[in-house]
């Protein structure tokens, strides 16, 4: 008796799980001698976390600095001369191409391998289940390994969720007990959203955004202590004698409806303004109906935001999972503490 009422505490616990495929997202296999070395001196992470990790987030910028691609790189087999590369769909001709250009002599191989595999992201369907970070990777129970490629936490911050990498022809159910699955895409859009995180080029728009502003330090994804890469004067000089003033954040979007009815362009050409000073505050970069994420100036966070020229408020907030705030961005923000709720 006793056995059956912690298996079925254990269906009902995950249950709480969604896996959802990414089939917006398109893997890179770089393999080669020289490759570790090549990728080092393109990405704004160092490479040699992967002494303490299979998979890292990073960022591919231009020389002035501005972010072309968002990726997460994985080395599943701890192998230095191989590494798999997941990047936005829409991006893969004109990444390939960049690395091409970047590649020389060097003893490295560049191929699409997005056939051959499949990526997942399963999230937490409630908050109560995700309140320990830790807890989404341990619950997940695999039946069975084979057709598993990884299976790792998010390396942008373990709340949110597992990513898995399997054979294109492996099923999921056959691998994972007790995960429903959904291929909405805009559940985990949404998801993301929520945390306040941007990902892929429909959200960062090549060559346009800079990498601080889209919190690239907070999701873990740049060094400051390894050697040269494209694009690190400025995310180097800005990070060290600069302030950030303006940051990407969840953002909530009321009067949802009169957006969508009076705006027929995209949601990212929308500049939001400050209703007391009708000054430009941020612009609304993506949305899922009402939960979006916003570039917003730091000093407006607290104030009366709207869509400009429209009756639709927005409401930013703090994402949870963010560090504590240094005194430069507390001034700015005109806070005394940290406080997601702030």
């Amino acid at each position: 008796m006793l056995k059956r009422l912690i298996q079925y505490k254990s269906i009902i616990r995950f249950h709480h799980f969604t896996a959802i495929p990414l089939d917006n997202r398109s893997l890179i296999k770089v393999h080669g001698d020289d490759t570790s070395k090549f990728l080092q001196g393109l990405i704004t992470n160092d490479i040699e976390n992967f002494k303490n990790t299979n998979a890292i987030y990073s960022m591919l910028l231009n020389a002035r600095g501005r972010i072309l691609y968002d990726m997460i790189i994985y080395n599943h087999q701890l192998n230095k001369s191989s590494y798999l590369i997941e990047i936005s769909q829409n991006a893969v001709a004109d990444f390939m191409r960049i690395l091409g250009t970047y590649k020389l002599r060097k003893q490295v191989n560049i191929e699409d391998v997005t056939e051959a595999y499949r990526i997942w992201s399963i999230i937490a369907c409630q908050k109560e289940v995700h309140s320990n970070t830790n807890d989404l990777r341990d619950s997940l129970n695999f039946k069975t390994r084979q057709g598993l490629i990884i299976g790792q936490s998010d390396p942008r911050h373990p709340s949110l969720g597992v990513r898995l990498i399997t054979e294109r022809q492996s099923q999921l159910d056959n691998l994972v007990d007790y995960c429903s699955i959904s291929n909405d895409i805009s559940i985990y859009k949404k998801w993301l959203y929520q945390h306040g995180i941007a990902e892929g080029t429909e959200d960062i728009p090549s060559g346009e955004c800079i990498p601080l502003e889209y919190n690239i330090v907070f999701l873990n994804g740049v060094s400051f202590s390894k050697g040269c890469y494209i694009g690190q004067e400025l995310v180097a000089r800005t990070h060290h004698t600069g302030v950030i003033r303006k940051r990407l954040m969840p953002v909530q979007i009321k009067n949802y409806e009169e957006l969508s009815k009076n705006f027929e362009r995209k949601i990212n050409d929308l500049t939001i303004i400050n209703q007391e000073t009708k000054r430009r505050a941020g612009k609304l970069c993506a949305s899922v109906n009402e939960t979006g994420i916003a570039l917003i100036r730091l000093n407006d966070w607290k104030r009366n935001l709207r869509i400009q020229n429209a009756d639709v408020p927005i409401k930013p907030s703090i994402p949870t999972w963010w560090p504590p705030l240094d005194e430069a961005t507390k001034l700015e923000m005109q806070i005394d503490h940290f406080s997601s709720s702030s």
